[in-house]
């Protein structure tokens, strides 16, 4: 059965290209197959293209992106692991 909602949020906001990718797929590790991992990214870095494309070629599911309500500042994703 898969989570409709995030186990996990992970805060890349202050981490840079490449590191915020590479936590990213590391929190993905670490969630069963079929949940949602949350990730936050500072909106006006290349990560909030570079980071969804990232992660799809990777096979894993981008499903929700949108501007933080509570940070203006700030993307939220919300991935899917499927590998």
């Amino acid at each position: 059965m898969m989570t409709e909602t995030p186990i996990e949020i992970l805060d890349v906001r202050t981490k840079k290209c490449p590191l915020n990718f590479v936590k990213t797929r590391l929190a993905l590790e670490k969630i069963p197959m079929g949940s949602l991992l949350e990730v936050w990214i500072d909106l006006a870095s290349e990560s909030v293209m570079n980071i969804p494309s990232s992660i799809q070629a990777e096979g894993h599911e981008v499903v929700r992106q949108e501007v933080l309500a509570e940070d203006a500042e700030a993307v939220r994703l919300w991935i899917r692991r499927l590998k």
